[in-house]
């Protein structure tokens, strides 16, 4: 049996050999990255005018977030039907709708939350569709393909969150924008040059 520190050490081997999982998880981080940056600068929003509302909004917006959520299900009956790699490119067209809602209409309260439903939805599908492509590769590693999956998922919320807040500070709404749409727009060029979707996980 491996040992920890061995298995620990093939990581990096596994990552550099599989490109579906390379290419799964860039797109999640940069997707998370994109979710991240809405969640860590939403209080900011709703305290600015002209909205003016304080934590307690913000909090109601989880529960708005989880009609969003619902959509797993539906994606993973979408996955099964085309390809996880097809409903992933769709997922991320429906993260840049939400974040062309939020700029345009980002200062009142029905925009964000149309903004929120589709971004929760456009998240949890591109998660179950990538979680689908990871768990296509040789079943002997699952284990560790989803350890680095979920590593470059978390780093990808973290660098989100971050950049986010730096945004706030120079630009406000408009900047925290411009972030989330340059993460998807980075996503969707990983995702047209990963092909036609053939292979493992495709």
């Amino acid at each position: 049996r491996p040992r920890y520190g061995a298995l620990l050490r093939s990581l990096g081997t596994l990552f550099r050999g599989e490109p579906v999982l390379r290419d799964a998880a860039l797109i999640g981080a940069l997707s998370f990255a994109s979710f991240s940056a809405f969640w860590t600068t939403l209080a900011f929003r709703l305290r600015e005018a002209p909205l003016d509302y304080g934590p307690a909004v913000a909090g109601g917006f989880g529960l708005i977030g989880l009609v969003g959520a619902a959509a797993a299900p539906l994606a993973g009956r979408l996955a099964d039907r085309r390809s996880p790699r097809q409903t992933i490119g769709i997922a991320l067209l429906v993260n840049v709708a939400a974040w062309l809602v939020m700029l345009f209409a980002g200062h009142t309260l029905a925009g964000l939350a149309i903004g929120v439903v589709l971004l929760d939805a456009g998240t949890q599908a591109a998660q179950v569709s990538n979680q689908a492509r990871v768990y296509a590769l040789p079943a002997e590693a699952h284990g560790r393909y989803n350890t680095i999956y979920m590593v470059c998922y978390f780093i990808g919320g973290s660098l989100g969150s971050a950049a986010a807040t730096i945004a706030w500070g120079g630009a406000r709404w408009t900047g925290v924008c411009a972030v989330a749409l340059g993460a998807l727009g980075v996503a969707l060029v990983a995702w047209g040059k990963g092909g036609n979707g053939h292979g493992a996980g495709g």
